[in-house]
């Protein structure tokens, strides 16, 4: 069931690199022929789309890195009071 998890996050990093993207050029292609907008509406939300996209893969990577570090069982145990440094 563990593993079936970790599939569930890998999905959803696919779909996190992929949507923003997509969704944003869709739109700038949509606003170009809606208001007869030049290409450089594309561009523009071209970028917005890729920069959106890195940073859901960031949110995305870490919460798997976090989840296959939970059912690995390689968390670091807890710093006791008289432990730390």
């Amino acid at each position: 069931m563990k593993l079936l998890n970790l599939l569930m996050w890998v999905v959803q990093f696919g779909f996190s690199i992929l949507f923003p993207t997509v969704f944003f050029l869709i739109l700038a292609v949509w606003l170009q022929n809606k208001f007869s907008l030049g290409v450089w509406i594309i561009i523009v939300l071209g970028i917005l789309g890729v920069l959106t996209s890195v940073s859901t893969t960031r949110s995305c990577l870490k919460s798997l890195r976090k989840a296959a570090d939970e059912v690995s069982g390689r968390n670091p145990p807890p710093v006791a009071f008289n432990d730390h440094k």
